[in-house]
């Protein structure tokens, strides 16, 4: 519902920007963007390339030398907003440019950011009860027992028998 409301925003907003500036305008406009769109979607994919490489090349949470924090979400937040560049409408430009802009698309990756691990530990908890949070990693507390080297599981929650 949501996509078709978007499609219908657009178009509404082209017809009125022809109407203000000319057909052959937004035309002109609506082409352009799209080449700049390209451009930006070739560069973008050839950054993500190379920063997915060489975050594939560590170990999981370790830094990358050389590489700064936050390429990789920089550099997928290039591409989104490439892609959106490529769509015609008005709507999608400006959100296009937010994700292409230095100081924007850094706002908007960090609320990206907070709004994935909220709603990683919430699931975390909802799926496995408590969570641990240390510096960045966030895990799940098991319950068990450790008896001559073997782990012991514990019995269903709430039905806990003594001398178990």
């Amino acid at each position: 519902m949501g996509l078709l409301l978007l499609v219908v925003l657009e178009v509404w907003l082209l017809v009125q920007l022809s109407h203000v500036v000319g057909g052959g305008w937004v035309l002109v406009l609506l082409l352009a963007e799209t080449f700049g769109g390209a451009l930006v979607l070739r560069r973008a994919g050839r950054r993500a390339v190379a920063a997915f490489r060489q975050t594939a090349s560590v170990p999981f949470g370790a830094p990358v030398p050389g590489q700064e924090p936050g390429v990789v979400g920089d550099a997928v937040l290039t591409g989104v907003g490439g892609l959106l560049l490529v769509l015609p409408g008005v709507v999608s430009d400006v959100l296009g440019l937010l994700c292409v802009v230095p100081p924007t698309r850094r706002l908007l990756r960090a609320v990206f950011v907070r709004l994935v691990r909220r709603r990683f530990e919430s699931a975390v908890r909802a799926a496995a009860g408590p969570t641990v949070v240390v510096g960045d990693v966030v895990g799940d507390v098991v319950d068990g027992e450790v008896v001559d080297g073997e782990v012991v599981p514990d019995a269903p929650r709430g039905r806990r028998e003594l001398g178990r």
